[in-house]
């Protein structure tokens, strides 16, 4: 075996040194290739690569001029002059998105552990072109992944913009916005934060915006509150969102205060998606959540014109229709700031043009009732429950007290459940439900008059003297543009009493309107100062006309009583009242006086026919239907009233000594005084009912009291 060699110069001792020598040179080479490779290794090599790679991604062209590479534990890869173009059919525009240099980072050791790790994205001038056109046609619509969306997606933890610009159109919407976009990156405890200023407009409005939030890839760190400032300038309207959320993906533990402020309530559809009738200027401000799937702004208080308003707003827009849950109030009301919520144009008063303008066409209409168009809203796009409560109400020219209002709308259609006002110790409740069909609106309008304070009713005529008492109903099923085509359309009825009404030389001018009312007063041949007992009508309608069941008016020393029609599909009347001294015999009863002609200007004249004919038409069918009347009348204004002791004492004592289609004397019509039935608003009550009839429709109006 050969002997080792020494280092004493010995073989083996020399053949180490050998190696030795040559081993130190071909490091320094080898270190020497390396530094030389990354120094002139060109990484453009693989640009085709990645464009192919990146445009079959976006599904579109993408160009890169260059691209460097950057090796350490997090690798920098930076792109150069980056160009996405525009998909087929949108070629006209300029490039989808351009950047002067786009560099992400990429965890190397997060990587080959199988995980994707983007430390920060940055980009240097990005400008993005958004554009939709009307078919819906999109360029920001890209084609989706072929694994079904199982591949997890990167954690990004920085995102830096410099000089951005975005470029939304939308032709659908009538909107061009244009946004200036850059980051403000993290300062001590201050998180990095992405900044947006808008101009442009939006739906044919001009908007100008501004946006503060948290960088847009914290949305997804549910470990810190995402903060959010915001303010727009839509048009006149303006809105400020300020605060935090806690998770904003699901948009819980929100610390959010939303102010809103315009001229109009209605302009905020455009901003909002819900539709909302026309106010006038409002300021609301309140807190802003997301809580069961749906927005609620809450603890809200504000202004709506001169009125005060709080409450909570509840937004599903889960919903095919975007649903409303809205639970109001007010302390002090003006109902004129309601109007846009009643079909009226809300808030101030018309103009003197337009009241000029509108009075102009009502005259010429020759209606007497109101022929405004009723102008409810569009609300197809939006479903509603609404409960509202006003504790006073504040208005010059309605004196109501209070107001209390519960309202669904659903596709379109309206239903008033109640629509309520506080009147003196009475009240005024009111239902209907409304339905837009072509050009008008399909009503059914029910009104309830409990035991209304006439005083306290007619405050705003000024020149009402005297106490009294309201009871009654009224009910129309119409169709028409306004209330004037509403009822000239219409069918159902009015029940009505006044009881103890006071001076007659005020209540029937206000009632009637100056000019008729002083008129009949003076042709009834009725004294100054005389104060009314009892004022009862029971009208059914049928197609816009009112015919007459009851018509009875007493005052201390006579008895009018009343037959004929009241026509408002074409605005005229044809009309006979007969009056009585309460204190003389039969034998001093006058002739008929008739009002004839156009409802605003009929004419008065007294009739000449034989007093027992008159007596006999004019009275026909009165005698009997008191009877019926009488539970509507107790209802209304109490037992003890004067127009209920009024029909009492008419039944008993008609003025013709028998009742015009009675087949028995007078006293016989006693006997159905001491049970008084129910009867169709369309027809008296026969007196040769049997007992069971009578018995069933005692039942029947029984049963109507109870629902009432």
């Amino acid at each position: 075996m050969p002997e080792p060699d020494r280092q004493d110069g010995t073989p083996g001792t020399r053949r180490r040194g050998v190696l030795a020598q040559i081993r130190f040179p071909l490091l320094g080479v080898l270190a020497v290739a390396i530094m030389a490779l990354a120094i002139f290794w060109s990484w453009d090599w693989f640009i085709p690569l990645v464009e192919r790679r990146a445009g079959a991604a976006l599904g579109r062209r993408v160009t890169i001029a260059h691209l460097h590479v950057h090796p350490g534990r997090v690798i920098r890869i930076t792109a150069d002059d980056v160009r996405i173009d525009e998909p087929e059919g949108f070629d006209t525009l300029p490039p989808f998105a351009t950047a002067d240099h786009l560099m992400v980072g990429v965890n190397l050791w997060r990587l080959l552990g199988g995980r994707v790790d983007l430390p920060v994205i940055a980009l240097d001038r990005p400008v993005v072109e958004l554009d939709e056109k009307r078919d819906g046609r999109a360029n920001y619509h890209f084609p989706g992944g072929g694994d079904g969306g199982s591949t997890p997606m990167p954690q990004i933890g920085e995102l830096d913009i410099a000089e951005g610009q975005l470029h939304f159109v939308h032709a659908g919407l009538r909107s061009d916005m244009r946004a200036q976009v850059h980051t403000i990156p993290a300062k001590g405890d201050t998180q990095p934060r992405i900044v947006a200023e808008v101009r442009g407009t939006y739906t044919g409005q001009a908007i100008t915006g501004h946006f503060s939030g948290g960088a847009l890839v914290s949305l997804a760190d549910r470990t810190r509150p995402y903060p959010i400032d915001v303010a727009v300038h839509h048009g006149p309207t303006h809105l400020t969102l300020v605060g935090s959320v806690d998770d904003p993906l699901s948009f819980r533990g929100a610390r959010l205060k939303l102010a809103l402020a315009g001229p109009d309530m209605s302009l905020l559809y455009p901003l909002t998606g819900v539709v909302i009738p026309q106010t006038p200027p409002y300021h609301v401000a309140g807190s802003l959540d997301y809580h069961d799937q749906r927005v609620r702004f809450h603890d809200f208080e504000g202004t709506v014109g001169s009125s005060d308003l709080g409450g909570t707003l509840s937004v599903d827009p889960h919903q095919v229709v975007t649903f409303v849950d809205a639970d109001l109030h007010s302390r002090h009301v003006d109902l004129a700031d309601l109007g846009g919520f009643f079909g009226a144009t809300p808030g101030e008063h018309p103009s003197t043009t337009q009241q000029a303008a509108e009075q102009k066409a009502h005259e010429a209409s020759g209606a007497v009732l109101p022929t405004t168009p009723i102008n409810l809203p569009r609300l197809e796009a939006t479903n509603v429950h609404l409960a509202y409560h006003g504790d006073h109400i504040e208005n010059r020219h309605v004196p109501l007290d209070n107001i209390d209002a519960l309202v669904d709308i659903r596709d379109g259609t309206i239903d008033v459940h109640h629509l309520n006002f506080g009147v003196g110790k009475g009240k005024l409740a009111s239902s209907g439900t409304f339905v837009p069909q072509g050009n008008g609106v399909d009503a059914r309008i029910r009104v309830d008059m409990e035991q209304i304070d006439l005083s306290r009713l007619m405050q705003a005529l000024g020149n009402y003297q005297g106490q009294g008492t309201i009871g009654g109903h009224v009910m129309v099923h119409g169709h028409g543009q306004s209330l004037a085509q509403i009822v000239g359309d219409g069918n159902g009825g009015v029940t009505l009493a006044l009881d103890e009404g006071g001076d007659i030389s005020a209540i029937l001018p206000d009632l009637l309107g100056l000019e008729l009312g002083k008129a009949l007063l003076s042709a009834l041949g009725l004294p100054a100062k005389t104060d009314l007992k009892c004022l009862v009508a029971d009208m059914p309608l049928r197609d816009g006309v009112f015919h007459t069941n009851v018509m009875l008016l007493e005052t201390g020393d006579t008895s009018t009583v009343g037959k004929g029609d009241i026509n408002f599909s074409d605005n005229t009347i044809k009309y006979a009242l007969l009056t009585r001294s309460r204190h003389f015999a039969i034998a001093s009863f006058p002739g008929p006086l008739h009002i004839t002609g156009p409802l605003r200007h009929p004419s008065i004249m007294p009739g000449a026919e034989v007093i027992g004919r008159a007596v006999a038409s004019v009275l026909t069918g009165f005698v009997f239907s008191p009877v019926g009347l009488l539970p509507t009348i107790e209802a209304g204004v109490g037992k003890q009233s004067s127009c209920a002791a009024a029909i009492r004492e008419v039944n008993e004592n008609p003025a013709a000594g028998i009742a015009p289609h009675a087949a028995r004397p007078a006293r016989h019509v006693t006997r159905v005084r001491k049970a008084p039935v129910a009867r169709q608003a369309t027809s008296p009550v026969s007196a040769t009912l049997s007992r069971a009839e009578r018995d069933h429709i005692r039942a029947v109006w029984a049963q109507r009291k109870a629902a009432r």
